[in-house]
């Protein structure tokens, strides 16, 4: 009989029964390798010995009783590393590719600028804010070899997916990454992802964003239940927005939304909803569009809401035979007005501003101070006067700028009741540099300033008023001299665009802009083409207030890129192009005044569709009459996706 080769052909002899046990677990006996640390200690590494690893304090540093520090940044052998790795290469792809596409663009005196960074070895940080590389810093190239070189031999072959600029890199094959949820499934379908997917993980950026004003979403708003999102939408507003407008008080104001009771005077759903639909326009978070492929819809679910609200109220008052006249109704319409106007619909946002101006005026906002009547409180008073005040600038603004006549008389409420308390100001998200200094946000100055300019911009209403009456263009002319006169004087009070640029606060760029767009305004009144004798002389104050406006715009990129643009910003870059792109041929500095602004208006072309017109009619018009642009332009301009298409 042939045994099978699984049976064992030798016997052994039984064994005897051994001693009684317990069972003890199967790791009890197991041999345990020993554990092999990461990294160590900074004393270690200094001393060159053996460190036991972490947790601190580690067996050498208690045996020599000293400080025992474990840096995590410095072992590259954990996938922290590994990701922190990969954004740096990232970044430094995209300095060159920048640093190249510039060279290759750039003019005879951008380029000697580049040339003499590189040659002094300047901080990698200086060359990327000159040529539009990524707004971070950068990691010796040195240490990102070695980096890269672990980063290989940890991940091997296998290919690792990246997200974003700053994501968590991942292999493939892993077990743990293997969908948990449809919403899982579909992104695992879908590797290219579209430009604007609700799948689209975050970036490093936002995980580590910290809002600087924590607020609560409910009860004011049911757009969203995030008090994250609320409290990012609302920082950002009193960043870019809020200093250059102020038609509310910062302090009251997220006092009584933070204590979320809705029988506030200064805090409602309707407000709320109108300011998170202004600050909407700074985001790039997918919650702030009303449809995902649409980027021109940012903010518009916060509008709709408020739309909604003001509706609802309107008609609830109407009912009662009442008028929905509160303070913040007030506020919210004004805030409703301007982001129609960045919308680019001009006419629904003057007649939004008319609701605003007769509840005004039905409230008398506009009358003497209230509190010795004893009515109010100062703290009311003070909200009523900034209020007021605010209506007062966007109406003067407005009205000259769409050369409609519309005076409306200066409120009686001295502007210094508004006090002059004043609060910190930082750039957030701090996604341009690593640290910011804390600068105060000097308030009470651009109030003041906005102030001065409103009432002579609501003087030169008169002009439009002698306009349509038939004045002689001599006297048009005269008159145009002397409103010309009194802001050019206001300009020389206000600090240069050299010495704004020490301190760097936008919003003190915004009112000499506002300034320098009254300026281009008044002579657009007088530029009759029937009247060609001023026509010269018109076109020169013009093209002149432009080019101090892009410098104040550059100066704004150099200090806080392109990512940000407080949306009183808008305006001046639309304008500014207009002008600029008639006196292409005057001299270089025209055509490099004009590459500044388009830098501006291919930025916010992408959020706002007005600009992205203006581009693209630009655009037409260069190819029509075979303009002569600047080169960096030229790409932009041939591009047929790019910006609006009617």
């Amino acid at each position: 009989m042939k045994l099978s080769h699984h049976h064992n052909p030798k016997h052994f002899p039984a064994l005897a029964p051994g001693p009684p046990r317990m069972f003890a677990p199967q790791t009890s006996t197991a041999v345990t390798k020993p554990k092999k640390n990461s990294t160590a200690c900074l004393a270690c590494k200094a001393a060159k010995r053996k460190c036991s690893g972490p947790d601190a304090p580690c067996k050498a540093c208690r045996a020599a009783n000293t400080e025992c520090y474990f840096d995590p940044s410095r072992d590259l052998r954990r996938k922290v590393a590994v990701k922190r790795t990969i954004q740096e290469l990232t970044n430094h792809k995209e300095l060159l590719a920048s640093l190249i596409k510039t060279l290759k663009k750039a003019d005879e005196p951008e380029l000697e600028n580049i040339l003499n960074l590189i040659r002094k070895e300047a901080p990698l940080e200086d060359i990327a804010e000159v040529v539009g590389g990524p707004a971070t810093t950068f990691a010796d190239p040195q240490e990102l070899s070695t980096a890269s070189k672990l980063a290989i031999s940890e991940y091997g072959d296998q290919p690792v997916e990246i997200s974003g600029s700053a994501s968590q890199p991942r292999r493939t094959s892993d077990a743990s990454n293997a969908a948990s949820s449809p919403e899982d499934t579909q992104f695992m379908k879908a590797p290219q992802l579209p430009v604007v997917s609700p799948y689209a993980r975050v970036s490093l950026e936002s995980l580590c964003d910290i809002p600087l004003f924590e607020v609560p979403a409910s009860p004011w708003t049911c757009v969203t239940d995030s008090d994250y999102l609320v409290s990012h939408l609302v920082s950002l507003y009193f960043t870019w927005d809020h200093p250059g407008s102020q038609f509310l008080d910062q302090r009251v104001f997220l006092a009584h939304m933070r204590h979320a009771d809705l029988d506030s005077s200064f805090c409602t759903p309707l407000l709320v909803n109108s300011l998170l639909a202004i600050a909407s326009t700074h985001s790039d978070k997918l919650d702030v569009l009303s449809s995902p492929d649409d980027a021109y819809s940012r903010g518009q679910p916060f509008f709709d809401e408020a739309q909604r609200l003001w509706e609802a109220e309107a008609e609830a008052e109407a009912e009662a035979s009442l008028s929905p006249t509160s303070l913040s109704n007030v506020q919210a319409l004004l805030m409703m007005c301007c982001f129609l106007k960045l919308q680019g619909r001009a006419s629904k946002s003057w007649l939004v501003l008319g609701q605003a101006v007769l509840l005004a005026q039905g409230m008398g906002l506009f009358d003497s101070p209230i509190s010795a009547q004893g009515t109010t409180t100062s703290e009311m008073e003070r909200v009523r006067t900034m209020t007021a005040w605010g209506i007062f600038n966007l109406r003067s603004q407005l009205s000259v700028e769409l050369k409609i006549t519309a005076p409306l008389a200066c409120p009686k409420s001295d502007i210094t009741l508004c006090g002059s308390d004043d609060v910190d100001w930082i750039p957030y998200p701090r996604s341009h540099k690593i640290t910011y200094d804390t600068k105060t946000a000097r308030l009470p100055d651009i109030r003041q300033g906005m102030v001065d300019i409103s009432k002579i911009l609501s003087d030169i209403q008169g002009l439009l008023c002698q306009g349509i009456r038939g004045a002689s263009p001599d006297d048009l002319w005269r008159e145009a001299q002397a409103y010309f006169n009194r802001l050019n004087t206001w300009l020389q009070r206000w600090p240069s665009v050299s010495e704004m640029e020490v301190d760097r606060v936008p919003q003190f760029f915004i009112v000499r802009i506002k300034c320098l767009e009254a300026i281009i305004s008044l002579f657009e009144i007088v530029n009759d083409p029937v009247e060609p004798r001023f026509t010269q002389e018109a076109q020169y104050y013009q093209t002149r207030s432009a080019y101090e406006m892009t410098q104040c715009l550059r100066a704004h990129r150099r200090a806080y890129s392109l990512k940000h643009i407080p949306s009183q910003m808008v305006s001046a870059a639309q304008i500014g192009l207009r002008v600029m792109a008639r006196h292409l041929d005057d001299s270089d500095e025209s055509r490099q005044a004009f590459a500044e602004l388009c830098r501006f208006g291919m930025s916010l072309g992408y959020k706002h569709k007005e600009t992205a017109k203006v581009i693209r009619d630009i655009r037409v018009k260069a190819l029509q009459q075979n303009l002569r642009l600047p080169h960096e332009i030229i790409e932009i301009l041939e591009d047929k996706g790019y910006g609006y298409d009617p």
